[in-house]
């Protein structure tokens, strides 16, 4: 593994604090992420499993399935209430997710021409969200052809794919 920082490595530096994050279904699940010390900066980090996103209380799953319904045309209240969520986080990471659609859409175009080139998506969505949402699963199903392992599920892909940065702008340079 690479600091995200400095791009050195990374060694192993006992593991972070406990959390719970809620999963679909409602289920809570208890996860003690790992640290790692950079051998350059010499900061820690914490290393996430894939179906976990940094400052989030819920899953990658969970939060896949609120930006599906999005995709759909439900609105955050809907959602909320299927995913059995708060409303206001909902409508925040919908906000979040569309802020940031083109530079979600062109990660996933970016690996879909590198992976597979003919799985590129080419119908007009009309909604940029819809846009990078379908950009992306095209990514995570080229990459698991390609590849052939890592996450089952599509949602810890596509974190894998965008970095863990699903509802934040990537950093610039």
């Amino acid at each position: 593994m690479w600091c995200p920082d400095c791009g050195a490595a990374l060694k192993p530096w006992g593991q972070a604090r406990p959390r719970t994050v809620r999963d679909l279904g409602g289920g809570l699940v208890a996860v003690r992420p790992d640290r790692a010390r950079c051998t350059g900066c010499r900061r820690t980090h914490v290393v996430l499993d894939a179906g976990l996103l940094p400052r989030r209380a819920y899953t990658v799953c969970f939060l896949g399935q609120a930006l599906v319904g999005a995709v759909r045309g439900h609105g955050h209240r809907k959602i909320a209430a299927e995913l059995g969520a708060p409303e206001g986080t909902v409508r925040g990471w919908l906000r979040r997710a569309r802020s940031t659609a083109e530079q979600l859409r062109w990660i996933g175009v970016q690996a879909v021409v590198a992976l597979d080139p003919d799985a590129l998506p080419a119908t007009d969505r009309g909604d940029p969200l819809a846009h990078a949402v379908e950009a992306l699963v095209a990514a995570a199903v080229a990459a698991h052809r390609r590849f052939g392992h890592g996450p089952r599920e599509m949602w810890p892909r596509i974190a894998l794919l965008t970095r863990g940065r699903l509802l934040a702008p990537s950093p610039t340079g």
